[in-house]
This record gives structure tokens, C-alpha cells and sequence, in this order.
């Protein structure tokens, strides 16, 4: 059973600069793109942020370029745009794979590739609704003491399960990250951490733009 989602308020910035902004002055806040897995979580009180940032409205995270060096896809786009693109299809039939493997088509038509990317991780102990959770004895990702998978050790090993990030991987794909300090480029393996509850390789109001 799910919960009602929690109150809370909602952000549209118009811009990257914005939406930075709204990030960096309210810390119990959350972006918020196709909300595919964000807001089945919400409903499970896995998290409770006071304001959701919407990322619809960012020009700066959309669109797939493509030249002669290669191709750059917006955090924005949806996964399918890219299951549906002929030049990526040819050039990068790998990451159309990929794609095409997401869930169902209506994830598909919602969910974004900077969604897929930080997607959050998962396990049996913590994607369960609040009620269950409670019943089972919280976990050490959420709310409890100890990982239930191994009771005698303190490492969450809730685990990543994101799909385009191996394909993207083997293209020696890089990120375009934007915070607070401005932009950065990294490559695609410097975002992710093993550590089941902090995963991702990113400052509190960073986001990645493509």
C-alpha cells in the first residue's frame, strides 16, 4: 500500500541559473525531471523534501546534438527521443539498445536520461512502502542502524541499477555538471560512489545538464 505524497512546494525555474539557485537556497529540496522512480519513493516516505524542483521548463537540459566528434544528449531528453533517433541508432546503436530496454513505453515517453543516470539505488529492504519498512525494522539507507543484506557490516550495498549508464560507459561518455561554482565536465565513471546511500559524485546543488 502507498502513502499519500507528503506536502510540499513546488519550484519552475526557466533557466539553468535558476534552478541552481533554488537548489543551493533551500537544502530540504529535490529535482524533479520525468519523476518516473522520484515520485513512487515520495509515496513510500523514502523522501520528503519541503520543495520539488521542476525541470521541465530548462531549456539548457534538452535537445541531442550530433556532429562529426560525436554527440551530446541534454539530462533533459526523454529516453524516447533517444530509442527513436535514426543518426544515433547508426552511430551509437549501443545506447539506442539501451534505451529501448527501459521499462515500458510509457517510462519510456516520461523518464529522462539525467534520471536514469541518477537514479537512485535500490534494494528489497528499502523499496517497499513505509508501513513494510517499519514492520521489518528500517535499514541503514533509510531511517535504521544496519543493512539488512549483511547485518554485520556498516555499507549500505543497496545497488545502482540505471541503464544507459554502461553503454554510455563504453563510448567514454563525459557529464556536463552545473552548480553553484559554474560548469564542469567529468567523466561519465567519476559520478558514481560505492556507497549505497550516497552514490552519486555530485555537490548537494549540482545537477547535470548533458
Amino acid at each position: 500500500m502507498n502513502a499519500n505524497l507528503p506536502d510540499f512546494r513546488i519550484a519552475r525555474p526557466r533557466s539553468l541559473t535558476e534552478a541552481v539557485a533554488a537548489r543551493r537556497d533551500n537544502p530540504s529540496s529535490a529535482w524533479l525531471a520525468g519523476g518516473t522512480d522520484f515520485l513512487v519513493n515520495m509515496r513510500h516516505g523514502l523522501h520528503s523534501p519541503s520543495l520539488v524542483i521542476d525541470l521541465s521548463e530548462v531549456s539548457e537540459l534538452n535537445g541531442i546534438t550530433v556532429t562529426e566528434q560525436g554527440v551530446r544528449i541534454g539530462a533533459g531528453v526523454q529516453i524516447a527521443d533517444i530509442e527513436n533517433h535514426a543518426l544515433l541508432s547508426e552511430r551509437y546503436p549501443a545506447v539506442v539498445q539501451a534505451a529501448r530496454g527501459i521499462a515500458g513505453p510509457s517510462h519510456r515517453r516520461m523518464g529522462t536520461v539525467g534520471g536514469n543516470l541518477c537514479l537512485d539505488t535500490r534494494c528489497v529492504y528499502y523499496n517497499q512502502s513505509g508501513w513494510w519498512r517499519h514492520a521489518n525494522g528500517y535499514c541503514l539507507k533509510a531511517q535504521g542502524e544496519i543493512c539488512h543484506v549483511a547485518p554485520q557490516g556498516q555499507r549500505c550495498h543497496a545497488a545502482f541499477a540505471g541503464d544507459l549508464a554502461p553503454a554510455l560507459l563504453a563510448h567514454d561518455a563525459e557529464l556536463e555538471v552545473a552548480g553553484a561554482s559554474g560548469v564542469r565536465r567529468m567523466p561519465l565513471g567519476g559520478l558514481f560512489v560505492e556507497d549505497g546511500r550516497a552514490h552519486l559524485n555530485l555537490a548537494r546543488e549540482e545537477i547535470v545538464v548533458a
